[in-house]
């Protein structure tokens, strides 16, 4: 008996693909390998330096450390109170010059000038004199003063004419004491 089969060679699809991608997965594996060697390599050459930096570091935070335990909390709190009963006693009553200044800048009329300031911030009071050359306009500048609700006193301590009768500026002297 004699079978007659024509059967077609069996001809692989992926083998010659997959052949490549393993090829390029073995060629990519190798270049990896290589620059972590080289990554490796470099690394250890820094180790030293690094090393030292940490030394530095470690000295420093041993350096750094307090030396003594600190008090108790409610030791550190009767110190703060203490230290914020003599920074009240001894500091500025009212405010400083510059917001002082910056406050009067803001308040002034247009054709009233600031001739004088003399502030003293420990006792709470400045003294200003102002000169315009209408009386009006000084003493709308006086109403403003007294209705900032920040000043506990506003007084005009004197009143005068400068320059020639009926042509000179007129100028108010003027006491402010802030609230305590």
């Amino acid at each position: 008996m004699r079978i007659n089969a024509n059967l077609t060679p069996a001809q692989p699809r992926l083998a010659l693909p997959l052949a490549v991608a393993l090829w390029l997965l073995a060629l990519s594996l190798a270049v990896l390998t290589v620059w972590l060697t080289l990554e490796i390599l470099q690394m250890r050459d820094e180790r030293p330096r690094l090393e030292a930096r940490l030394a530095r570091v470690e000295e420093q935070l041993k350096a750094a450390a307090p030396r003594e335990a600190l008090p108790p909390r409610s030791e550190l709190e009767s110190l703060r109170q203490r230290v914020y009963a003599l920074n009240k006693l001894s500091g500025l009553r009212g405010w400083g010059t510059p917001q002082l200044l910056a406050w009067l800048a803001g308040q002034l009329p247009g054709n009233v000038y600031l001739v004088s300031l003399h502030h003293r911030p420990r006792d709470g009071e400045a003294l200003l004199v102002a000169e315009s050359p209408s009386a009006e306009a000084l003493t709308a500048f006086l109403l403003r003063l007294e209705k900032e609700p920040r000043f506990a006193e506003v007084l005009l301590s004197r009143q005068g004419a400068r320059g020639a009768p009926g042509a000179g500026a007129v100028q108010f002297e003027i006491r402010v004491r802030w609230k305590s």
